[in-house]
């Protein structure tokens, strides 16, 4: 049987794995709180009903089907990790940043924290992100890409044959440098990139994202806007069922 490898790189509190995986009673108090305040409060963005209907009938089919995925999360933040539930569902869960190659192997990086608050989406290893408190930091293991990468290719192979690989990524502006690693590691394993890249041209300029986006184009990589809004959710999960089973 073939495994889709769900790697996710700033996983946070995996609120995209969990609008297909978590449970249902987090799921629907989740859907409850979302149709209040963007159907009712017009707080934000809500769905229409063939959306919501899409989510549910989507979640329900991907979910007969978990024994199929095999999910690793990649977390920068150690106190998340300590406290999402959804670390504990993960097949495996690797608390670490990953960086670029110019740098060391391993190295002890700083993770500056959004607003200043330990648990926020936007912490980022980059001091000059606008969005950190610079004066706020956490201790956090730094790994190149293409160190992380080459040792999971040999973890993963030791356990399937037969695999493709699903990148869900947010990671405050590694984006580019995570994708074109795993895509040189892994080849045409690759075959689904869904997350946000907004980052890639907010912290490292128009050029670079121009650059991945034609690098995308090039290695017909399917990319799908993928967040923990619901609006993103009908196309995602259409994307993941279509990778299933094609």
């Amino acid at each position: 049987m073939k495994k889709i490898i769900w790697i996710d790189v700033g996983t946070h509190f995996g609120q995209e794995y969990n609008s297909i995986f978590g449970s249902n009673l987090s799921f629907y108090s989740n859907i409850i709180k979302r149709f209040i305040g963007g159907a009712i409060l017009k707080r934000g963005k809500f769905v229409s009903k063939e959306g919501l209907k899409n989510i549910l009938d989507l979640r329900s089919k991907l979910r007969k089907r978990s024994n199929e995925f095999h999910s690793i999360f990649i977390e920068a933040n150690p106190k998340i990790v300590s406290r999402a539930s959804v670390y504990l569902r993960a097949d495996e869960v690797f608390n670490l940043a990953l960086v670029g190659n110019s740098q060391d192997p391993f190295s002890i990086k700083k993770l500056y924290l959004g607003v200043g608050d330990e648990l926020s989406q936007g912490s980022s290893i980059f001091a000059e992100n606008d969005a950190v408190d610079k004066s706020t930091f956490l201790a956090t293991m730094g790994i190149t890409c293409d160190t992380f990468f080459y040792q999971l290719k040999l973890h993963i192979e030791e356990l399937y044959d037969d695999y493709q690989i699903l990148l869900r990524l947010n990671c405050e502006g590694t984006e580019d440098e995570v994708i074109y690693s795993l895509y040189n590691i892994f080849d045409n394993k690759l075959k689904m990139i869904c997350g946000s890249l907004n980052d890639v041209k907010r912290l490292r300029g128009e050029d670079a994202a121009q650059k991945l986006d034609e690098f995308m184009d090039e290695k017909k990589l399917k990319f799908v806007f993928f967040s923990s809004h619901i609006y993103s959710w009908p196309q995602a999960h259409n994307a993941i069922m279509d990778l299933l089973e094609n």
